[in-house]
């Protein structure tokens, strides 16, 4: 019996780990919501790449290898050589990205100017038989063949609008060789084709670097002395975090779908609206399932690990040291692009190759907003989602495939994507905090980025 003197009995303590609600069919619906928007993305994509747009626009990988053609060629004869083999060899690499006939048509106004003659008439006119958007075409190119280079506005601006700097090329072409614009087309050429060169060189000995640094880590990780580790969390921990995945995917996809769908216009900073609330949600809903704030910024990676200058470097070396990752995922996909004929390519570049201030958009969207919303999304919820109920090798692939097939590069910018992906997971691992995989995408996007500019 106790006495008035006796305390009463102490509360039971709180346990700490988090109270959250969890529910194994809310996880189901979670996956089914991402393998259904992966899918649709992925056909999405494909529908795109088999139905050709009425309007014809110009080709910018295939321009690109033009421009880099004509630089070729307008280096070599600098140096008073001729390389007959050229216009050979090029072609061969030029047609692995031509789509159709209008492509058929550029590819041969190219081929014509590396072999420096004209396309024959009767190669032009099987071409405008075969397809009839090409006929006003092939009157505009004979034109400018019979007034060397001077064509009526009516024929000319819709030719350059259709195929840009092609267009130009063959315009100079048709000018003779001491024309000024086709010097200023062979200088332009000249130009893209160093900065090729001079990229490609510079990514070499960057790769060179970064196979030193990530044989110098797996030796280390061997050793015990570099330490790759998430802290492993229950499956409704994990449940949870995949749930908030699935529902930014889905709310990504959906609301600009939604508002297109809608009776009235809208304005198109909207669009980005729908994609913060997307974001906002997603991160968010871990804690509306009560999962508590500690609990929610060490899962996601929200804090300043070891500080912020020491985790942007780590973020800087990590990357360099995934580039001989990211080179085998490009060889991959360049076997991709021999199997099935299909092109990495992304909208992005036509962006660049444009005007104005949509370039300026392209890169704070390439450097700022997605580094920060994928990492949150990609490497704060749906990696350490998937490590709760998989190894961590099998998470990294799962959340790096899905992270692959949702960007518009089509099924041979996977294996590169890939590599990328599962180098910014190896950095949370390594890391724990956010800062160095949100640094490493910045780094790579922007120098993407650098290069466009650049070429463009």
């Amino acid at each position: 019996m106790e006495t008035p003197a006796m305390p009463p009995p102490l509360p039971a303590p709180v346990p700490d780990s988090p109270q959250y609600r969890f529910s194994k069919t809310g996880v189901v619906l979670a996956f089914a919501v991402i393998t259904a928007c992966a899918l649709f993305v992925l056909r999405t994509n494909a529908e795109q790449q088999r139905d050709e747009s009425p309007v014809v626009k110009p080709n910018q990988v295939l321009e690109l290898l033009a421009r880099y053609a004509v630089g070729v060629k307008g280096l070599v004869e600098s140096t008073g050589q001729k390389d007959a083999g050229l216009a050979v060899t090029v072609m061969r690499d030029v047609k692995t990205v031509a789509r159709g006939e209008v492509d058929e048509l550029r590819i041969l106004l190219l081929k014509g100017w590396l072999n420096d003659t004209w396309p024959a008439e009767a190669e032009l006119a099987a071409l405008a038989a075969k397809n009839e958007g090409l006929r006003q075409d092939v009157a505009a190119i004979a034109q400018l063949k019979a007034m060397q280079g001077n064509v009526e506005d009516g024929l000319w601006q819709p030719f350059l609008k259709r195929h840009g700097w092609i267009a130009k090329m063959t315009r100079a072409q048709a000018g003779g060789a001491k024309d000024q614009a086709r010097q200023e087309i062979v200088g332009q050429a000249i130009g893209t084709t160093l900065v090729l060169i001079g990229g490609t060189s510079l990514g070499m000995l960057a790769a060179v670097g970064g196979l030193v640094l990530m044989i110098m880590a797996i030796v280390r990780w061997r050793k015990g002395t570099l330490r790759l580790d998430l802290k492993r969390r229950d499956g409704g921990h994990g449940g949870v975090l995949v749930e908030g995945f699935a529902i930014y995917l889905g709310l990504f996809l959906f609301l600009p779908s939604l508002q297109r769908a809608l009776p009235f216009h809208l304005p198109r900073w909207t669009v980005y609206l729908a994609m913060l609330v997307a974001l906002i949600v997603g991160m968010c809903w871990p804690l509306l399932r009560g999962m508590r704030g500690k609990c929610w910024r060490e899962s996601m990676g929200l804090h300043g690990g070891q500080g912020m200058l020491r985790e942007m470097g780590a973020g800087m070396l990590g990357w360099l040291a995934a580039l001989p990752l990211i080179v085998l995922g490009m060889i991959a996909a360049s076997w991709i692009t021999k199997l099935t004929g299909q092109f990495p390519s992304h909208p992005i570049v036509e962006v660049f190759a444009g005007d104005g201030w949509a370039k300026f958009g392209a890169i704070m969207l390439a450097v700022v907003w997605a580094p920060v919303s994928e990492e949150l999304m990609f490497r704060g919820l749906l990696f350490p989602g998937l490590t709760a109920w998989l190894r961590w090798v099998p998470g990294m692939l799962v959340s790096a495939f899905v992270f692959a097939v949702i960007h518009p590069q089509g099924w041979a910018g996977v294996p590169a994507i890939m590599a990328l992906a599962a180098a910014f997971s190896l950095l949370r691992m390594w890391r724990q905090s956010l800062i160095a995989p949100m640094t490493a995408h910045a780094l790579n996007n922007g120098l993407m980025c650098a290069m466009m500019l650049l070429l463009w």
